[in-house]
């Protein structure tokens, strides 16, 4: 009979009090969660829970009500992988909203973290004034001027441009009755387009664009600074144009992902884009 394994050793379950980031300089307080285990985090804060930002293919549980979020993993996390979760807080002080990086250790996990919001502290309050100054200067670079020729005349439309195609290798199990048409990016001085036809299938109630997120081949998340359509609306059968400007090209490294949400966060498209 050969020698008996030692059992790995148990987690320990905590519960703590931690603090968020309030510079760009400082890193994103960590969460330890873990498989069959409910991990609840209260802040000192109202929370927008309509603003959760979360990967939900990841999370048995990603759940937000006024000061708390709750969250379990399907499957514990590798050792070195990390998971971004953001949520906006409903008041106007800063920092605005609370970011975490979700990962799993080997002997410990959380069970109820109090995360100090710090609010309104000058640290805070000087990192949102710099982060404005930069989101500023952007928009005096992007809309210097109305129309066509203004897009030349900023250097944002150049000779160097050409439309980049995309396809969808693989066309998503659960479409929620949208359809993607076609798909074309545009990559400029200062910020990239990608252009989505989307069409809301017969038989289906109406689409209003809410949000678009999209992460790089790599998964990164790419920071969107404008999504929005033509029309306020799809009726069923009805096609539309959502373009969604992005801070840097999302194509990078030829695929990256879209995911599109109506406005009452029901309806959700997620698919892949592949540069042709």
């Amino acid at each position: 009979m050969g020698p008996v394994s030692a059992a790995p050793p148990l987690r320990q379950r905590q519960d703590r009090r931690a603090s968020l980031s309030t510079t760009a300089s400082e890193p994103f307080p960590e969460l330890y969660v873990a498989a069959g285990n409910l991990t609840t985090v209260a802040f000192n804060g109202p929370l927008d829970r309509d603003s959760l930002v979360v990967d939900r293919t990841r999370f048995k549980w990603a759940q937000a009500s006024d000061s708390f979020l709750l969250l379990e993993p399907f499957a514990d996390l590798a050792s070195n992988e990390k998971l971004i979760v953001q949520i906006g807080f409903m008041d106007k002080a800063l920092p605005a909203k609370a970011i975490l990086a979700v990962t799993s250790k080997a002997d410990v996990m959380d069970g109820k973290v109090e995360e100090d919001r710090r609010a309104n502290t000058p640290e805070a309050l000087l990192a949102a004034l710099v982060q404005k100054e930069a989101e500023l200067e952007e928009l005096k670079a992007r809309f210097a001027g109305h129309g066509p020729a203004n897009l030349v005349l900023s250097e944002w439309l150049n000779k160097y441009m050409r439309p980049i195609e995309f396809s969808m290798p693989v066309v998503p199990a659960d479409t929620h009755g949208l359809e993607v048409m076609e798909g074309i990016g545009y990559e400029g001085k200062f910020s990239s387009l990608v252009a989505i036809r989307l069409r809301n299938t017969p038989g289906q109630r109406r689409w209003v664009l809410g949000q678009a997120r999209l992460t790089s081949g790599t998964g990164v998340p790419v920071k969107v600074l404008a999504a929005q359509m033509k029309l306020e609306h799809l009726a069923p059968g009805e096609e539309g144009l959502v373009v969604v400007e992005t801070k840097t090209p999302p194509w990078v490294s030829k695929a990256f992902s879209v995911e599109l949400v109506d406005s009452s966060g029901q309806r959700r498209l997620s698919f892949n884009l592949v540069t042709q």
